[in-house]
């Protein structure tokens, strides 16, 4: 796993930041950190598990979700798909034909 320090420190920091945040000036419900727990451990199985299926979040919201394509060919090629559930960032900086 070429894994950086830094990276998952900072991965850690804004999950933990997203959990606390006050967005409308209240804390953050308990059901809605359960919600983001559940979402986030979802996709993070999905990316790792390598299906394509029709169910997957990069078939559903094409654009939006990287999905495990995405994933796979990063660990693949390495130089490409950094982002690590959505696609916004990686087709603005790294623009390039995917595995779509």
């Amino acid at each position: 796993v070429n894994h950086g320090l830094l990276d998952g420190a900072l991965q850690v920091f804004v999950n933990i930041l997203v959990q606390n945040i006050a967005v409308v000036g209240a804390p953050k419900h308990k059901l809605s950190r359960f919600i983001h727990n559940v979402v986030v451990t979802g996709l993070l199985v999905e990316s790792h598990a390598g299906y394509d299926g029709f169910w997957s979040s990069h078939r559903l919201y094409p654009g939006i979700f990287g999905g495990a394509r995405r994933h796979n060919a990063h660990h693949i090629n390495g130089k490409q798909y950094y982002q690590q559930f959505f696609c916004y960032l990686d087709d603005l900086f790294f623009p390039q034909k995917g595995p779509e």
